[in-house]
């Protein structure tokens, strides 16, 4: 590649990253008040009740576990931000949107600069600049920034988690676990993860083996466990019934424009059936020796075919894994360009 491609292809980045800022400064400009239904407003609520010592999860007792009542169904490290930002004087919403307009900003930035990393790594880099395209410009992020979802900021970790598994496995676990202690939709790629792990640890004895993948789970699930513990203690009916809700809930109207659920199965025969194809895609990594990263993007995919409730905010997460996927496709060898160039050249009888 000359100066100039080069050149060429720093200035299409560049201008990448501006076009993300621009478009984030834009969503900004409409204000904060029309995001008074939306998730992060609830966020912002419960964090609220946190600052003043009540817990948020103590709500949901003797309430429907099927009908979504805004129940805090996170993992309480986003209440626990609010309640930070609430103790050093942010205490409006507009107030605390617009710091966390910046973190969202932050993250997604740092998404965008892990994707080129990896696509250069693997030597790719002009496909890794259609690749963080996608995930700077596209409709899915552009829906985040619209509505503020703690998307950008729970993918980042997982990513680097991906990222680091096979380098630093113990930062990786660490980072793995940050993701679930903002939003817990990882926890389905778990397995994936320490199925990977046990692959590059192969070559080393079935006892060191079992040792590093235990030491990774209790690493990752060690974050989410030791700030959830004190609403554990306090309330543990009501967080367990938090942490469950997404799996009881109704279909409702959620998921209609992305298709129907399966007349077949009925709400909780379709997750029974998201269950066990997730678990073969995990079996299928493990004896197929199918790419981490693709088969984290199948066990995603599963997720939004057939969990009940499906919200536009859960692509992104497809969309991520997807994109750095594309990276680890193999390329064809310079053997095979040649025979694919003399079969064109070979005159036919």
């Amino acid at each position: 590649m000359t100066n100039s491609q080069k050149n060429i292809l720093l200035a299409l980045g560049i201008a990448l990253f501006i076009a993300t800022i621009a478009v984030h400064l834009l969503w900004s400009l409409k204000g904060a008040g029309r995001l008074t239904d939306r998730d992060i407003y609830y966020v912002w609520e419960e964090g609220k009740k946190l600052a003043n010592g009540i817990n948020p999860y103590a709500r949901i007792i003797g309430n429907s576990i099927r009908d979504n009542d805004k129940y805090p169904t996170y993992l309480p490290l986003s209440y626990y931000a609010v309640a930070i930002f609430d103790r050093l004087g942010i205490k409006e919403f507009d107030d605390f949107v617009k710091v966390w307009r910046l973190i969202n900003l932050f993250c997604h930035l740092c998404i965008g600069i892990l994707i080129i990393n990896v696509y250069k790594h693997e030597h790719k880099i002009v496909s890794g600049l259609v690749a963080c395209g996608i995930l700077l410009l596209g409709r899915w992020s552009s829906y985040i920034i619209n509505v503020q979802h703690l998307e950008f900021i729970a993918i980042l970790p997982i990513l680097l988690a991906g990222n680091q598994l096979h380098h630093k496995p113990k930062l990786s676990a660490l980072l793995f676990g940050l993701s679930l202690s903002i939003k817990h939709v990882g926890i389905i790629l778990l397995p994936n993860f320490l199925i990977e792990l046990n692959a590059k640890l192969a070559a080393k004895g079935n006892t060191f083996k079992r040792k590093q993948i235990l030491i990774y789970s209790v690493i990752a699930l060690a974050i989410p466990l030791v700030i959830s513990l004190p609403f554990l203690l306090d309330q543990p009916l009501g967080f367990t019934l938090n942490m469950l809700f997404s799996t009881t809930r109704d279909f409702s109207d959620h998921g209609k424009a992305t298709g129907t659920r399966i007349i077949l199965t009925g709400v909780d025969g379709t997750r029974l059936l998201m269950v066990a194809l997730i678990v073969i895609n995990w079996l299928a990594q493990a004896k197929e020796k199918v790419n981490f990263w693709h088969a984290s993007t199948v066990t995603l995919l599963l997720f939004l075919q057939f969990n009940a409730v499906i919200f536009a905010q859960y692509y992104i997460w497809l969309a991520a894994f997807l994109v750095i996927s594309f990276a680890y496709i193999p390329s064809r060898s310079n053997g095979e360009l040649k025979a694919e160039r003399s079969n064109q050249t070979t005159p036919t009888n």
